[in-house]
């Protein structure tokens, strides 16, 4: 490489590691308004043009003026219902669901003291959270500060609590089967004139994460209208502008017009969905600030999250009116688990679309993921699968790889010939590309052959990419010296070097990741195997053959299992280049002999 390409690489580098910093210095970001843990925002009215229907009257406002601190710390009765899969606590405050713990995962998974420590606790939805789920959130006489009397018979725990106007309030909860809860939610006016149901917000759950590392590009929102689902996540919240540049922050999303079938909360693994038995009016996310951990905290483990967020859904029903004597039900299922596609495949109302497997390359991932499940049925290994998978992949797409090879050879030996064309005809474009043509269909040349087969495999790559990063079958999964195939296989970590862009962890230090870096040497070498287009200019071959450090430096904190995928790739291209040449080379006619000299 010369003097010039090392010079362009050098300065590209030294952009891409210092873009953040120029974005803030340019263009300062706008401070997000906190909504402190003690503080609640008016509920308002929705954006017409955002649900695309005129919006409903304003809720009325809340009595008091603070949220209830983060549950864990809230006192109160509670009553608890459990299956093999499920533990969920039902609160008196609110007659809630407080929240429920996954037996079979849990809560957290690796090779720290921390997580081996947590290991035998099991993953807690909705925690940490401000209020429990089935609660009214815009309303005193029955949000989260009412005080319910808990009852449990048979397998169903219910919470009751009678208004002074005469409106009794039942909330029953039980389990249908595994992951799913059967709620019912009776209103009975009980006395003698027309009542009001107060509060039209009912909260369903809060995405959050009981991994205290991990960021809020994790949470998220989802929605289902009967045939299309949308995500709501952090970038929604953030609202950049041109996808880049600082925007200004929203602290609240409110979408619907009486089509919502579903709506979830969820976190990188685990989901909270809730299925009304008639679609709500409309879904509200808010997004809210959670305690910041303390100094000390932060001191012993410099990973922790030092922002951490939570997303809080609500459905919006039409408040009734009840006449002397009547009575309303409102009956739900809810599902509380993990986010595997073969579990919410197999149930109703699309609730796969939580784990965004969508569009062209969610095909493709949906289609990955099963084969990767299928194998791990022969392979005990997800490590080993991940591995029989690429091989699967690499022999399919063979042919065409081999086809682009040498396709670009031909291409690189017809080269002279095509120089000469440009030269004598440059004052003729048209001739000239006739000539070109020519050239190329005597030497069985197709110009497209290189091309060709790099798109059709994209997809498929991109929903490898999509798929092994929020595969829950990843979490703890152990494949040589990683320990968790969902998160970097660090090895040690340097400490003072935290401030290092894309690779530190500000407070900890510099993670020596093993994976990252054999991947990274892996594509150099495919890279310089690789014949490159002659027709491409030579500082942009230059930067296609060093564009692996750029991978490295942003894939080198993701989760090994797509490391280790990238690597056994890289590998196998390799060895599929180095076998094309020799069959090329034992195809290919012998020069003849030169005649030996006379003396």
């Amino acid at each position: 490489m010369d003097r010039k390409g090392i010079a362009i690489l050098a300065a590209a580098l030294a952009l891409l590691l210092s873009w953040i910093w120029l974005v803030n210095r340019i263009v300062p970001p706008s401070k997000r308004p906190i909504i402190p843990t003690n503080a609640v925002t008016g509920t308002g009215t929705t954006n017409p043009a955002m649900s695309g229907t005129t919006a409903p009257p304003p809720a009325p406002a809340l009595t008091p003026s603070v949220l209830p601190p983060v549950l864990a710390s809230v006192p109160g009765r509670v009553v608890q219902i459990e299956n093999a899969q499920v533990r969920a606590t039902i609160t008196s405050r609110g007659g809630g669901l407080k929240d429920v713990d996954l037996k079979e995962y849990p809560a957290s998974v690796g090779c720290s003291k921390a997580d081996r420590a947590q290991a035998s606790e099991p993953a807690v939805l909705n925690q940490p959270a401000f209020m429990p789920a089935f609660v009214h959130f815009d309303s005193a006489e029955l949000g989260p500060d009412a005080e319910y009397q808990l009852s449990s018979d048979g397998g169903v725990v219910r919470a009751q609590r009678m208004l002074t106007n005469g409106l009794r309030v039942t909330k029953e909860y039980r389990i249908a089967s595994n992951y799913v809860f059967a709620v019912t939610l009776r209103y009975e006016n009980t006395g003698r004139a027309p009542v009001a149901v107060p509060g039209r917000e009912l909260v369903i759950g809060t995405a959050s994460s009981g991994d205290r590392t991990e960021t809020k590009e994790w949470l998220g929102a989802h929605w289902f209208n009967g045939s299309d689902a949308t995500s709501v996540n952090q970038a929604w919240f953030a609202n950049p502008t041109l996808g880049c540049l600082p925007g200004t922050p929203r602290t609240e999303y409110a979408a619907g017009s009486s089509n919502v079938v579903w709506a979830a909360a969820n976190n990188r693994f685990f989901a909270l969905i809730t299925i009304p038995e008639t679609p709500a009016d409309r879904i509200i996310v808010r997004d809210f600030a959670l305690p910041e951990p303390t100094r000390a905290e932060r001191e012993a483990n410099g990973r922790l999250n030092p922002s951490p967020r939570a997303y809080q859904t609500a459905l919006v029903f039409p408040p009734p009116v009840l006449a002397p004597g009547a009575s309303l039900e409102q009956h739900f299922s809810l599902y509380a688990g993990p986010k595997e596609y073969f579990t919410l495949s197999r149930m109703q109302k699309n609730l796969e679309a939580v784990m965004d497997f969508t569009g062209f390359t969610g095909f493709f991932a949906k289609g990955l993921l099963l084969s990767l499940n299928g194998l791990h049925h022969l392979i005990p290994s997800y490590g080993w699968a991940i591995i029989a998978l690429t091989v699967l992949i690499k022999a399919l797409f063979w042919p065409l790889t081999a086809l682009s090879t040498r396709s670009m050879k031909r291409m690189q030996a017809i080269q002279p010939e095509l120089q000469n064309i440009r030269e004598k005809y440059k004052a003729d474009p048209t001739r000239m590309q006739e000539k070109t043509l020519e050239c190329m269909k005597r030497h069985k040349v197709n110009p497209a052959a290189g091309c060709l087969p790099m798109l059709i495999q994209f997809p498929v790559f991109i929903g490898f990419f999509f798929m092994l990063r929020t595969a829950i079958e990843l979490r703890g999964a152990e494949f040589l010296w990683v320990c968790n195939l969902s998160a970097p296989d660090t090895l040690f970590t340097i400490p003072g070097l935290g401030w290092v862009p894309f690779l530190g962890v500000a407070g900890v230090g510099l993670p020596f990741n093993l994976l990252p870096l054999i991947m990274g040497a892996t594509s150099l070498w495919m890279a310089h195997l690789t014949p490159v287009s002659p027709q491409m200019d030579p500082a942009q071959q230059k930067m296609m053959k060093y564009m692996p450090v750029f991978f490295v430096l942003f894939l080198y904190n993701y989760s090994s299992g797509l490391t280790l995928y990238w690597t056994a790739q890289n590998l196998l291209s390799v060895l599929q280049t180095k076998l094309t040449k020799m069959s090329d080379e034992k195809s290919s006619p012998k020069a003849p002999a030169s005649p030996a000299r006379r003396a």
